[in-house]
């Protein structure tokens, strides 16, 4: 299966390194025609002005000038890369003029470039199985099979040479060669690892010297097909022999370093082939993964340093590739998790040392903001998995960790304007956060007779958190950069939002732990406290929106989120209270949590300018009217109590059309007008119904007046 898996994995690579190829090869192509328009449209340009030369050479210079550039060919492909001498530049021309530069269509494509070579590695697998399995039935001598191996491969390799020279012939003449290659790879294993003709240090001898020749003739004709077929021919030989070969995972991680090595070295040299390098080490990585169990820490760590040192040496030439950076650092930490896996300090040291390394480079490469910016990121994200590996353990630790260094990126955010470092606070902040998800205590207790008040884990776990947001928040309002005062207000509103699910939190639980466990009321005070807690967040969070254009959308929802939670609990919850010996009308839980919902809609009104919130707000104060009477009907037990509450309805509805006529305020003339229709048709429908005429008298005499003196109020109005 892994076999299986890393051979596709060398396929998908081979056609995404041509896919690349066929880029690099249409930029050329349009380098060469504007530099071509430029040569014959502007021949007078001053740069193209030759400098003073002696009478004598007038009339070589007169021959220089009379020469004319005919076509693209005549540019050279490596204009952009030139460091050969003038004798290797003209050898190099007349190769590359030899090319017949074709169109690249879904057929040339696949016909031409990709098939070939999917083709010469099922020729380079049909090999293996011949020396390997079929070669038991054929009689023949160890020698000659070998023998036989190495002749395919040099004859595969002159022929590929020999078509290289001709037109149109190039590309499939380069997979012929690194085919060859590759069959000399597979004999010489062949020869060590099954036929038993040679030894190990020999194989490794032999298998370097084809290694450093594939990469000069790569170099040489300036191809990468061919070194992609010999790479794929390196990765092979340890894939297939690894079961008889009996190699270590010392000798494979070293043999694997080599091959790392020596593609860096062609990629440094032909920065074009820039994706060779990290293709190659994640497949460098999943045969590790694969066929080595257990490794010295040593050669990842050799493995990671060339590719880091490599980078920093390309970073001189200002070719730096930052997405090498990356990969190279996942790697690691791979192989380290596959070498100590659930030894946690261990590969927390690791990290450790990379954060550090990558730092020091990120002070080395100040002037440089894009390598520093770079290298920051990446002992930033070594530092993360540093406190993740180390304190794997202990949540705690992480949160108190992350916290502090949430406040600290902050501040550096802010002295040297790095909008991403203000980014990755934000990063760290949540992973803070996530790190007491699962801490007992933090949002809920197992055992509340061990219960401490205020003095407990989750003041531990959220005080860090409140109190790095905060400092957070104070330092990023002060930059410059609006992007990262915006930032600052996701702080104020972390800030905020935990400080309220702490008071929360710690009130539901104070409740339980006064209260006697067995009461039924504990559900009920606590329901009716997190409803007051929640309209107290949605106003804090309606006022955090009218000082900041950032998070408006944000707000908007949560705000709204808390406001229908708080209807939902009030409703469904408040309608009866709980238990009703302890009811008191007007003074009760129940009445302090409608009266701060009420509260916080009319804020809302007031601050959003719209009516909407006003009719809630008074439709709560309604819903109130109707629960205390209810409760005030079951407590006491009156008898035929339907007609009070249709005189509460009209009472209150009476008041608030009173109040808005008075005031002229629509929104109450119209929510008590709706209220009293509500009201008169309760009456004549429902209480009229079955209750005694001394009631029919009282409910209806009441409704008339009310209506009356509304009637009288409103025309009074009206006349003035």
């Amino acid at each position: 299966m892994g076999t299986a898996i890393v051979i596709l994995l060398l396929i998908i690579w081979l056609v995404f390194i041509q896919f690349k190829l066929s880029d690099i090869t249409t930029s050329l192509n349009e380098l060469k025609k504007s530099l071509l328009k430029d040569k014959i449209t502007n021949p007078g340009k001053a740069d193209d002005t030759p400098p003073p030369q002696p009478e004598g050479n007038k009339h070589i210079q007169a021959d220089e000038k009379s020469e004319t550039v005919l076509s693209i060919s005549d540019i050279p492909d490596d204009i952009l890369f030139n460091t050969d001498t003038p004798k290797e530049q003209q050898q190099q021309e007349q190769i590359q003029n030899t090319r017949k530069k074709q169109p690249l269509t879904f057929e040339n494509l696949f016909l031409g470039n990709i098939f070939n070579k999917i083709g010469a590695i099922a020729i380079l697998v049909a090999l293996i199985i011949l020396i390997k399995l079929v070669s038991p039935y054929f009689v023949l001598t160890p020698q000659l099979k070998a023998i036989l191996g190495y002749l395919a491969g040099f004859g595969l390799m002159i022929g590929g040479l020999s078509l290289h020279t001709k037109n149109k012939m190039q590309n499939y003449a380069e997979v012929l060669v690194g085919t060859g290659f590759g069959a000399l790879f597979i004999s010489t294993y062949c020869a060590c690892s099954v036929l038993k003709l040679i030894n190990l240090p020999e194989t490794i001898i032999i298998s370097t010297v084809f290694l450093l020749s594939a990469f000069y003739l790569a170099d040489r004709l300036k191809t990468t097909s061919m070194l992609v077929i010999t790479l794929i021919a390196a990765y092979l030989n340890p894939i297939v022999f690894n079961a008889e070969f009996a190699v270590s995972s010392n000798f494979l991680f070293g043999y694997l370093i080599f091959t790392n090595l020596l593609a860096l070295l062609y990629t440094y040299k032909n920065n074009s082939k820039k994706i060779i390098p990290p293709l190659n080490l994640c497949i460098t990585c999943v045969m590790a993964f694969v066929l080595c169990k257990q490794a010295s820490i040593a050669y990842p760590i050799i493995l990671w340093g060339l590719y880091t040192a490599y980078d920093l040496i390309t970073l001189i030439k200002e070719q730096s590739n930052k997405t090498l950076n990356y990969i190279n650092l996942t790697v690691l930490t791979g192989l380290m998790l596959n070498a100590f896996w659930g030894e946690n300090n261990i590969l927390g040291y690791i990290q450790l040392g990379c954060a550090a390394i990558y730092g020091i480079i990120a002070c080395i490469k100040r002037q440089n903001s894009d390598a520093r910016l770079n290298y920051t990121h990446l002992a930033l994200i070594s530092a993360f998995l540093f406190v993740i590996f180390f304190c794997s353990d202990s949540n705690p630790t992480k949160c108190i960790v992350w916290s502090i260094e949430t406040a600290i990126l902050a501040y550096y955010a802010y002295k040297y304007k790095l909008k991403s470092l203000a980014v990755w606070s934000i990063i760290i902040w949540a992973a803070a956060y996530c790190s007491i998800l699962t801490v007992d205590g933090v949002f809920g207790v197992k055992d509340i007779t061990t219960y401490v008040p205020v003095w407990n884990i989750r003041l531990a776990m959220l005080a860090p958190l409140a109190i790095s947001s905060g400092v957070s928040y104070y330092i990023l309002k002060q930059a410059e950069d609006d992007s990262m005062v915006n930032i600052s207000e996701f702080f104020r509103f972390a800030g905020i939002t935990t400080a309220y699910l702490y008071a929360g939190l710690e009130l539901n639980n104070l409740i339980s732990k006064q209260l006697d466990s067995g009461r039924s009321n504990i559900t009920f005070i606590k329901t009716m406290t997190d409803s007051m807690i929640c309209s107290i967040y949605a106003i804090n969070l309606k006022q955090l929106q009218s000082k900041t254009n950032f998070l408006t959308p944000f707000l908007n929802v949560i705000s709204g989120l808390a406001g229908t939670v708080v209807l939902a609990l009030l409703i469904f919850a408040g309608c009866h209270y709980k238990p009703m010996e302890a009811f008191i009308p007007l003074i009760n839980i129940r009445t302090l949590a409608f009266l701060t919902a009420i509260s916080a809609f009319v804020l809302y009104a007031k601050w959003t300018k719209k009516s909407v919130f006003k009719y809630i707000a008074l439709i709560l104060g309604f819903i109130l009217v109707h629960f205390e009477i209810s409760d005030v009907i079951t407590k006491y037990a009156i008898t035929e109590g339907r007609y009070l509450i249709s005189i509460c309805w009209i009472l209150y509805s009476g008041i608030i059309t009173t109040i808005g006529i008075l005031r002229n305020k629509d929104y109450l003339k119209i929510t008590g007008i709706i209220l009293s229709i509500i009201s008169v048709l309760r009456v004549f429908f429902y209480d009229l119904a079955e209750i005694d005429i001394l009631y029919k008298f009282i409910a209806v005499t009441t409704l008339g007046f009310i209506l009356m003196i509304i009637s009288y109020i409103y025309n009074k109005k009206s006349a003035k």
